[in-house]
């Protein structure tokens, strides 16, 4: 799976700019019986065009040989587009292909650039993230760091983070971007709250904001420190001898030392494909939905989830994992394998419900 700009079907999209977008949300005065969790987003999102060649002769030839490769796996008639020109022939020979392929097929076919081909046909197969929230709390681990009862936990916890941040390229809280943003948002919006009944829970969130702060500070340095897997196999060895050692935990934290082995330098961006800069305000893109996060047992979380839910309900389009089988080489049959992508999601879902169970609010908090 190679990564390319789509100039098909599929707009590329751009990474997002640091911090976030307006939300109309309003922190909650209160917080209410249970917390949003992942799964709570119900919007679709459609593709669109834009396309744009450069050289044209070698856009022209290089596209009728993907023509001829994928019309010859799938066992289509090649289209007759002779009395046409560029960019006609081009556009109508896509036409007809694409109107060759079976309804409910799970796979699209694209006209696809990068640094190596003008204009390629590929067929692409998108991996459905469910328009799940994949956030893991930063909170728990900050409560460890001064257990000492808990030390090989967090040891085995920040080789885990390691792993997710340096290798998996997932964004840290307390960074710019959507998150960081987001509770500098809450932030401001509480600094311009009258005082009203509700002060002292105000205050609650103000102090939950100064906390996470402080945390991020300290907690990013030692995430940031080189990861390697022998240090996270030690660990984890370590933590399986301790006496309170959480065997769900522990088989979480082997299935990730699984995962690093059979994909030791893999990140999530590599099947993310985007445009470098577009300028595109309409599309949630991965660093949004797949990030550290401080916590979804805290005083703040309701208002980050609301403020989150409405600001991507507003937009029209998901940046999600995307196999790609080029056509410009004959090819001998359908390659769209997603091995990586579900085995990821589901472990940072099952550490994020771990490490929630030690997310606890004290009673004066």
């Amino acid at each position: 799976m190679e990564t390319a700009s789509i100039i098909g079907k599929f707009r590329g999209t751009a990474k997002p700019p640091a911090g976030r977008k307006g939300s109309t949300a309003k922190p909650a005065k209160k917080r209410t019986a249970g917390t949003h969790r992942n799964g709570f987003l119900n919007h679709a999102f459609e593709p669109f065009w834009g396309i744009a060649f450069p050289n044209w002769k070698q856009t022209e030839q290089e596209f009728f040989v993907s023509v001829k490769n994928l019309c010859a796996l799938y066992g289509w008639a090649e289209p007759d587009v002779s009395g046409l020109s560029f960019p006609d022939n081009i556009r109508e020979a896509y036409n007809r292909i694409t109107a060759q392929q079976l309804k409910g097929a799970d796979l699209e076919i694209k006209i696809c650039q990068d640094e190596h081909h003008a204009c390629c046909l590929a067929t692409a197969k998108t991996f459905n993230t469910g328009y799940q929230l994949y956030y893991i709390p930063v909170r728990p681990l900050w409560k460890m760091r001064g257990n000492k009862q808990e030390w090989e936990l967090y040891q085995m916890l920040i080789a885990v983070f390691a792993y997710f941040y340096q290798v998996a390229g997932i964004p840290f809280f307390s960074e710019p971007g959507t998150i960081d943003g987001n509770y500098d948002t809450i932030k401001n919006w509480l600094d311009e709250e009258p005082d009203d009944e509700e002060e002292t829970y105000r205050l609650r969130q103000k102090n939950e904001l100064k906390e996470l702060d402080k945390a991020g500070k300290i907690l990013l340095p030692e995430i940031k420190k080189p990861f390697t897997l022998k240090g996270l196999e030690a660990c984890l060895a370590k933590y399986r001898k301790t006496a309170n050692s959480d065997a769900h935990l522990a088989e979480v934290v082997y299935e990730i030392i699984k995962l690093v082995k059979d994909y030791p330098k893999r990140a999530i961006k590599e099947t993310m494909h985007y445009e470098d800069e577009t300028g595109d305000s309409d599309t949630i893109y991965w660093e949004q939905y797949i990030s550290f996060y401080w916590s979804g047992e805290d005083c703040l979380t309701e208002t980050l989830y609301q403020m989150v839910n409405d600001e991507f309900q507003e937009m029209g389009y998901q940046e999600e994992p995307m196999s790609l089988q080029w056509f410009d080489h004959p090819q001998e049959k359908t390659s769209h394998v997603f091995d990586y992508e579900p085995r990821l999601f589901s472990l940072i879902n099952s550490l994020s419900e771990l490490l929630n169970d030690y997310d606890y609010e004290e009673p004066n908090e």
